[in-house]
């Protein structure tokens, strides 16, 4: 057995376990034998509902870590042997041998975290897909300043404006608030009170309980308010009628707001003057104007952040079994089973 993956075979199917190659990398590209598989909602809706323009058949997955195996032609400041994590980038979505959930994958070269042996791959394999997202959706979508890894007091300069994270328990919620709270905004989010503790402890200010009437949160947004910028990290009908109908409250001036996803079945229109602005945020990593964030959030927030406890990982919840667990963790994610936390699992455990 050169390889082997949990392969979707075609459009809507289950996965499959299948004996695959072991890859050899190409020019500005690596072979990994994989450590640790983050999982992503968003690959779940792939597999269910497909989502994605894909060819099939294919190997899912966007965020991995392990060690890197052999370098392709041209690869420089990587070697054999180095600890990483990586995410896929767009142009490798519809390839599989880039695909995460397999014992050995490819990845770029300009996509990959040398990690510290301090970090634990699954803590790195959780937390890179969505920090990606949200650090192009605070500094690229809502002109946020980033925080800085060089100081142990960051600039105070940020603590009078507020801003609104909503979900705060989520992955991208809970990277968001810390990555902020670090900048020194002051973050107010929502959470259930399972996860208040710890969404206190990544740095926010006040935390509302989502589980309340949407009337009730509302009141509760306007109490904290108003806020500099707004960021919805659910976006499901439920946490749009909480945020559009907070913005409602403001009056009939133009108003707007981020959100992590489209918007869903279901969710309510938003009056003229409110925006519902929605991007593939990662995917500004690949343009040329943001050459020099990518560089910042690969070579130094990430390894960083993940040894010095600055970037605090989303809590993980560790799949036995193995690639014969894959199925099990999609089926979780889309079943809303998950909560507070993201799935890992070691390919060879």
């Amino acid at each position: 057995m050169a390889n082997q993956a949990s392969v979707i075979p075609a459009a809507t199917a289950k996965v499959e376990l299948q004996d695959v190659e072991k890859y050899t990398p190409g020019p500005n590209e690596v072979l990994v034998k994989v450590h640790s598989i983050g999982f992503s909602p968003i690959e779940a809706k792939v597999q269910r509902f497909a989502t994605h323009p894909i060819p099939y058949p294919n190997i899912l997955g966007s965020s991995f870590a392990g060690i890197i195996e052999s370098l392709g032609p041209d690869v420089k400041d990587l070697q054999v042997g180095d600890r990483i994590v990586t995410i896929r980038s767009p142009k490798a979505l519809g390839d599989p041998k880039f695909g995460a959930y397999q014992k050995y994958a490819l990845a770029s070269a300009s996509s990959i975290s040398k990690l510290d042996p301090s970090t634990p791959f699954h803590a790195a394999s959780a937390a890179i897909l969505n920090t990606a997202a949200i650090v192009c959706a605070l500094t690229i979508h809502l002109g946020l300043d980033r925080p800085d890894l060089t100081s142990s007091s960051p600039s105070p300069a940020n603590k009078n404006k507020k801003i609104l994270i909503y979900g705060g328990s989520s992955s991208s919620g809970g990277l968001s608030v810390r990555f902020l709270a670090h900048a020194r905004y002051t973050v107010i989010t929502t959470s259930s009170p399972a996860h208040h503790d710890f969404v206190k402890s990544l740095g926010a200010a006040e935390i509302i309980d989502h589980r309340q009437p949407t009337a009730e949160i509302i009141k509760a947004l306007q109490s904290h308010g108003p806020y500099d910028a707004v960021f919805d990290t659910i976006g499901t009908p439920a946490a749009t009628d909480a945020v559009v109908g907070y913005l409602e409250t403001l009056g009939s001036a133009p108003v707007s707001y981020n959100t992590l996803i489209p918007p869903l079945p279901g969710t309510r229109e938003s009056p003229a003057n409110v925006e519902r602005k929605f991007a593939p945020y990662s995917f500004a990593l690949e343009e040329p104007a943001h050459a020099e964030l990518k560089k910042w959030m690969l070579e130094v927030y990430v390894p960083q952040g993940l040894k010095t406890g600055v970037l605090v990982p989303t809590r993980q919840e560790v799949l036995t079994g193995g690639l014969g667990s894959v199925q099990k963790a999609l089926d979780d994610m889309i079943e809303d089973r998950v909560s507070g936390k993201k799935l890992v699992l070691d390919p060879w455990a």
